[in-house]
C-alpha cells in the first residue's frame, strides 16, 4: 500500500510539528547564549597516549603524607582521575562509578592503583581524608586502598597539561568547571588509554588495564565531553552534562525527522 499525496504531505507536516515543538521547548539551552561560555570554552580532554606522566610532581596523600607520581607508578598499572573533592554534583558520580566499577573488575586491586588527584589547590588531606571515608562507607573494601591527593596549583596544572586535562575555574562564584573521564597508565608511568564519561565500563577497564600492564597503548576515543559544572538546585539550572544530552537529543530529533521523510518517500514509490 501506498500513501497518497495528503496523507504523505500530512505525515511530514506532523513529524516537522513535533520536532519543531520539540525544539521550542528548551529555547534556553537551544538558542540562548550562555553567560558561561567564557569558561566553559576553556574545558576539554586533549587525549595524550604514549605521553608519560611527570613522575617527580610530589602530592599529599589523605593522611598528610609527600608522595610523588613516580612512585604510585613504579610496579603496577595506574587508574587515576582529576576530581574536585568538594564538587556538589558530577564528581561523586564519577568516583562513585569508578568504584562500582573497578569492584567488578575480575583482579584484586593489588595489581593496580587507583588514583584520584584535587584539581583544587585550596583543598587539603582533611578533604581527602573525608571523601575516602565517605567512599569506603559507601564501597567498604573496593576503595580501601585508593590513593586520594592534594597538592598546589603548579602540580596539579602539571599533572592536568600531561594528561590534556583541561579546566578553568568560574572567577565569580569559585566553581570548576572541567571535564570527566578516567586515564590508565602503565608501569613507568606512560597514559595508554582514555575512559572518557562519568561512566567507565568494567569490560573497558579490564581491558585497559590488561593491555597497560603489557605496556601496549590503547587508540584514542572518539571525544564525547562530559563537562562537570555548576548547578544550582535552588534555581533549576541544569548541569552541563545534563545540557549537553538534551543537546544530543535535539540532534536526535533533526535525523528521526530525516528518517521520517525518507521512509514515507520510499513508501511512496512501492
Amino acid at each position: 500500500m501506498r500513501f497518497s499525496v495528503p496523507m504523505r504531505e500530512y505525515g511530514i507536516s506532523f513529524a516537522i510539528t513535533w520536532v519543531v515543538a520539540s525544539m521550542l521547548s528548551m529555547p534556553t539551552l537551544a538558542s540562548s547564549p550562555s553567560p558561561d561560555a567564557e569558561v566553559i570554552g576553556q574545558v576539554d580532554y586533549q587525549q595524550r597516549i604514549g605521553n608519560s606522566l611527570p613522575e617527580e610532581l610530589e602530592f599529599r596523600d589523605a593522611q598528610g603524607k609527600l608522595v610523588s607520581i613516580g612512585s604510585l607508578t613504579a610496579n603496577k598499572p595506574l587508574v587515576l582521575a582529576l576530581a574536585w573533592y568538594n564538587c556538589p554534583q558530577l564528581c561523586p558520580m564519577l568516583l562513585d562509578r569508578i568504584a562500582n566499577t573497578t569492584d567488578r573488575l575480575p583482579f584484586g586491586s593489588d595489581e593496580y592503583q587507583v588514583v584520584i588527584v584535587s584539581i583544587a589547590p585550596e583543598e587539603g588531606p582533611v578533604d581527602a581524608q573525608r571523601i575516602h571515608t565517605e567512599l569506603r562507607n559507601r564501597h567498604g573494601e573496593a576503595t580501601s586502598d585508593w590513593r586520594l591527593l592534594t597538592g598546589k596549583k603548579p602540580a596539579i596544572d602539571a599533572l592536568a597539561n600531561a594528561i590534556g586535562f583541561r579546566y578553568a575555574r568560574d572567577p565569580e562564584t569559585g566553581d570548576y568547571a572541567h571535564p570527566a573521564g578516567v586515564v590508565v597508565a602503565a608501569p613507568g608511568g606512560k597514559i595508554t588509554h582514555y575512559l572518557l564519561g562519568i561512566r567507565p565500563e568494567a569490560p573497558d577497564l579490564r581491558l585497559a588495564l590488561v593491555e597497560a600492564g603489557k605496556g601496549e597503548l590503547g587508540s584514542p576515543l572518539q571525544k564525547i565531553l562530559v563537562r562537570c559544572y555548576r548547578f544550582d538546585p535552588q534555581t533549576g539550572q541544569y548541569n552541563l552534562a545534563v545540557m549537553n544530552l538534551l543537546r544530543v537529543a535535539g540532534g536526535g530529533s533533526v535525523l528521526a525527522l530525516a528518517g521520517a521523510i525518507l521512509w514515507m518517500r520510499r513508501r511512496e514509490r512501492t
